[in-house]
């Protein structure tokens, strides 16, 4: 009895030490997981938006419709209240890629004389990937990441802009 005494005061007296400590990682790990949850949730947010800009089908695109378009009347309607063409919001994506290999270049270059240049530039190259992204319709996660991870996702968009056929280094230009 006395030896089963001993071992709950050295047990509580051990708990009581080692209480902080786990409060401590417990708090550590729920920030965490918070982050990590709401990163989801914003991706689970993003896309169900973009699911609900699709357009539905409907009868505005069944036969109807097509008749309409193709009658004498459809299309000298079609014609007359047609409205001129949007003008492009973004550059076209050859300037684009133009501006990202030129910023490329000055990252590699001319940006590593001063830290104010370095940060400039690259952000610069960021927000032209996120462009470039919104054009080609790839997902990025530029604005959500950063440190180690902003690398990362940057490498990881580089390739998937690569992968869409965008060139994004000259010929001759040297892998960083």
């Amino acid at each position: 009895m006395g030896v089963l005494h001993g071992l709950l005061v050295v047990g509580a007296i051990g708990l009581i030490a080692v209480a902080p400590c786990l409060v401590c990682l417990f708090l550590i790990s729920a920030d965490e997981m918070f982050d990590r949850g709401m990163r989801v949730l914003r991706r689970v947010v993003r896309k169900v938006a973009r699911r609900r800009k699709e357009p539905e089908p409907g009868w505005r695109d069944g036969p109807v419709r097509r008749w309409w378009h193709m009658s004498w009347a459809g299309r000298a309607l079609h014609t007359v209240a047609a409205a001129p063409p949007p003008v492009p919001a973004v550059p076209p994506i050859e300037q684009l890629a133009g501006d990202l290999r030129r910023l490329n270049r000055l990252r590699v270059g001319v940006a590593t004389r001063s830290q104010v240049w370095f940060n400039a530039v690259q952000r610069a190259y960021d927000e032209a990937l996120r462009v470039a992204c919104v054009q080609l319709g790839i997902e990025q996660y530029l604005d959500e990441v950063s440190g180690v991870d902003l690398e990362v996702e940057r490498l990881r968009v580089e390739g998937e802009l690569q992968r869409a056929g965008l060139a994004l280094r000259d010929a001759g230009a040297q892998q960083r």
